[in-house]
């Protein structure tokens, strides 16, 4: 799946294919059916919690037949991982569109703008951000390597924020991946707090806190080299 489709298949996920004959191609017709899964399954894990979602549930919001669901999906399980797959392919393209828009950038304006970029995109799609930071810890082992590639996504952009500061001279050294992973998880929490406790649209105003939080943790993460 292209990162466009990716796009696609949550922005139109719940288009109906035309009554009568039409012509689409069988792969084009399964492809429609998945998107629509898709945006049942975010839907349904938001409003219900995943543990709760069953196969039914799914197949009624999709307007699909259970026979078609099991053509294309094998368990609700590898339905939920497939939604987490189009996710991680739309995060980066936002984030990367976010900062190409805002030009060049200090390297504590591009930590800025990626978590207010990412921030923003979660508040106005909250099924999606409940997915990323609350139920994907219910769904159990199966989606442990998509949180990773997630995170991983996300320190990967602190990364970049840090070595342009150190090309510019305004830092020295390298960090060790612990301080991206403690700065990472440190995120993940208090987005899921805020998720819990004040619903998806604060989720915006975390930015000027956890800006700041990052760019001292990135400026004087060196110190956790010395023992």
């Amino acid at each position: 799946m292209t990162v466009e489709t990716a796009e696609m298949g949550l922005s139109s996920a719940r288009a109906r294919l035309p009554h009568g004959p039409h012509r689409l191609t069988r792969a084009e017709v399964a492809e429609s059916q998945r998107r629509r899964l898709y945006s049942a399954m975010l839907e349904a894990v938001a409003e219900r919690g995943y543990n709760a979602v069953t196969v039914a549930d799914l197949v009624a919001r999709a307007q699909i037949s259970r026979r078609t669901f099991y053509e294309l999906f094998d368990s609700k399980e590898e339905c939920f991982a497939a939604s987490f797959e189009v996710i991680i392919k739309i995060v980066p393209r936002r984030l990367t569109a976010a900062i190409r828009s805002a030009g060049q950038l200090e390297w504590r304006d591009l930590i800025r703008a990626s978590l207010a970029a990412y921030l923003d995109f979660l508040a106005k799609e909250p099924a999606i951000a409940r997915a990323l930071h609350i139920e994907a810890l219910m769904a159990g082992p199966s989606l442990v390597d998509y949180r990773k590639r997630m995170m991983a996504i996300f320190a990967d952009r602190m990364r970049d924020a840090r070595d342009i500061a150190v090309r510019h001279g305004q830092l020295t050294g390298q960090l060790p991946d612990e301080v991206y992973a403690f700065l990472i998880g440190g995120i993940d929490d208090r987005i899921r707090d805020c998720l819990q406790t004040h619903g998806p649209s604060a989720l915006p105003a975390l930015e000027p806190s956890l800006t700041s939080i990052a760019s001292t943790l990135l400026a004087n993460g060196g110190d956790l080299n010395t023992p």
